[in-house]
């Protein structure tokens, strides 16, 4: 988020410091460890050798890394009145990297989410960039926290009086600034939103109650589909292949010791259990876990899950959006896994929250679902 400043034509935002800091202490402090105790004579310290070409290195870049996180720096100034952005990242107090752009070049603000891969494992991050027609692009922040990086987006847009174009939910909007912050009930009176509802598909899935005023969905569980099918079949090969060519040799030489015993333990927890339970979350969600949603002029609800129900509420009021948009997968979502191979859903937004529904459906029937639900949210 901008800090405050007393100047009402400045934007700031800073990065860095304070509680960022503390997770490059680690790193810092083992990679000074290991540079030290490589110029400790092996004889004052014990244990194994350690040579200059490798703790030196080693323990540089440690302390680079860590010391980067530690004492790095990063401050980004919009000024309106002087027509610049400027940012620069410095160590401490000393500038390191600085970048001057003017803002005329810019016509837009750029909103996206990208999945980042590290060694084991992968996590999303929601990018803010400048844009122009013939400009380079220039980086805003790199959040990963969806709720703070739309806020931060709205924020400067209001700002600069800029569109958002947002590519979070897949697709690309357009958000004008004057309207950020208006309901999807005053948008549809503003004229800014229109509603047209199509006639229902042949085939549904979901079974609807809908009078005019309050709309009552209940959608089955999703059922077997390819994406089900492959990450059922690979975690069923992977159990397989451990069963045969580890544990039924292993128990062929089995000895009834303790250690032999807490080996095939954790060996059995981590090999068969993870696995076994991934399967049963799998099985659980394709055919138990269905979802229920509720519209009317005052709310939204859905309640969805198994074996015990998720629910959760957002007012019409505070509703900004309602899209149907790429399926969600937040890095850290234990459920990721079983919801394999569906890619859309409706999605209800606001400033703090979203709530979604209709995963697994088709699209003709999303569209169908959308138009009642924003009609009645816009009534």
């Amino acid at each position: 988020m901008p800090l405050p400043d007393s100047n009402q034509n400045v934007w700031r935002h800073q990065t860095g410091g304070g509680a960022t800091s503390l997770f490059g202490l680690p790193f810092f402090l083992v990679g000074m460890g290991v540079i030290v105790l490589t110029f400790i004579p092996q004889e004052a310290r014990g244990g194994d050798a350690l040579p200059f070409y490798f703790g030196i290195p080693f323990g540089a870049i440690f302390a680079a890394v860590g010391g980067a996180i530690l004492f790095g720096r990063t401050e980004l100034i919009i000024d309106r009145g002087e027509g610049t952005v400027f940012k620069n990242w410095k160590l401490l107090s000393k500038t390191v990297y600085e970048q001057h752009r003017e803002l005329m070049e810019f016509d837009r603000i750029r909103l996206n989410s990208e999945i980042r891969q590290s060694k084991n494992s992968s996590y999303t991050v929601y990018p803010i960039k400048l844009e122009g027609a013939e400009a380079e692009a220039f980086s805003i922040s790199e959040g990963r926290a969806k709720n703070k990086a739309r806020s931060q987006a709205e924020s400067l847009a209001t700002f600069l009086s800029l569109p958002i174009h947002d590519e979070i939910s897949g697709s690309v909007r357009v958000r004008d600034a004057d309207s950020l912050n208006q309901s999807i009930r005053e948008k549809f009176k503003s004229g800014t939103e229109t509603n047209e509802i199509p006639d229902p598909p042949a085939i549904m899935k979901s079974r609807v109650d809908y009078d005019g005023y309050n709309l009552q969905v209940q959608i089955p569980p999703l059922g077997f589909n390819v994406g089900f099918l492959i990450a059922f079949a690979a975690i069923a090969l992977f159990e397989l292949i451990f069963i045969f060519s580890f544990a039924i040799p292993f128990f062929r030489n089995f000895e009834a010791d303790s250690s032999a015993l807490m080996f095939l333990i954790v060996f059995g927890f981590f090999f068969l259990g993870i696995p076994t339970f991934i399967l049963l979350a799998l099985l659980g969600n394709a055919f138990l876990a269905n979802q229920s949603v509720s519209v009317s002029n005052q709310s939204l609800s859905v309640s969805k899950g198994w074996p015990w129900k998720k629910s959760a509420t957002l007012e019409t009021s505070r509703i900004e959006e309602l899209v149907i948009g790429a399926k969600s997968r937040s890095q850290g979502n234990p459920k990721s896994i079983a919801t394999i191979g569906f890619g859309k859903e409706i999605q209800a937004i606001s400033d703090d929250a979203t709530l979604s529904f209709g995963s697994g459906l088709s699209d003709e029937e999303l569209i169908y679902l959308h138009a009642l639900a924003k009609g009645i949210l816009v009534s």
